[in-house]
C-alpha cells in the first residue's frame, strides 16, 4: 500500500478507523485479481497479490473485535484465500529448486561408470510432478474463489459487516 493513500484520523476510534481503512486495503489486494485470475504463470504477481493481503488480513483480524459474525466470516474467507496463495507460492519456489538438484543429480550421474552406484531421480521427478499437479489444483481454487468475490460482492459483504 502506498504512503499516504488514506489518513488515520486519531481522534476517531479503532472501530471507526478500521472502516475506513479495511476498504482500501481490500481495494489494493483486489487490484490484482486481473492480473493473477486465469494466468497461472504470473507468479510475481500472485506474489504480489499476497503481500497486499497480508495487511489487510491482521487489519481485518484486529477489527475480528470490534465487529460481528459476519465480518468474522469474511475474515475466514480472506484467511482461506491468503493460505491458498502461500501454497501455491511454496510450490512456485520448491519447484525451481528440486528441478536444479535433479539436473546436479544427472551431472553427478554422468561421471558414474556403474549404473548400480548412480543415484535415483525418479523419486525428485514424481515429486516435481506431484507439487505441479497440487499447484494447478490450488491456483484453480484460487481462480474460483476470486470469481466467487467478484460476483458476490465482497467488498460491500466487508463494508456492510463493519457497519453493524
Amino acid at each position: 500500500m502506498k504512503k499516504g493513500k488514506f489518513r488515520i484520523n486519531k481522534k476517531e476510534s479503532l472501530k471507526e478507523n478500521l472502516r475506513h481503512v479495511i476498504p482500501l486495503m481490500y481495494d489494493d489486494f483486489f487490484l490484482w485479481k486481473k492480473s493473477v485470475s486465469g494466468y497461472p504463470l504470473r507468479k510475481t504477481q500472485l506474489h504480489e497479490m499476497r503481500k497486499a493481503g497480508k495487511p489487510l488480513r491482521y487489519a481485518m483480524e484486529l477489527g475480528e473485535y470490534c465487529f460481528g459474525a459476519d465480518f468474522t466470516k469474511c475474515l475466514d474467507e480472506l484467511k482461506q484465500a491468503l493460505d491458498l496463495m502461500g501454497d501455491i507460492h511454496d510450490a512456485d519456489v520448491m519447484i525451481p529448486d528440486l528441478t536444479s538438484h535433479i539436473n546436479e543429480i544427472r551431472g553427478f550421474n554422468r561421471t558414474i561408470t556403474s549404473i548400480s552406484d548412480r543415484i535415483p531421480t525418479r523419486p525428485l521427478r514424481n515429486n516435481v510432478n506431484e507439487l505441479r499437479n497440487s499447484r494447478r489444483e490450488l491456483f484453480l481454487q484460487l481462480t474460483e474463489l476470486l470469481n466467487d468475490w467478484e460476483t458476490g460482492s465482497f467488498r460491500n459483504r466487508i463494508i456492510s459487516a463493519t457497519l453493524l
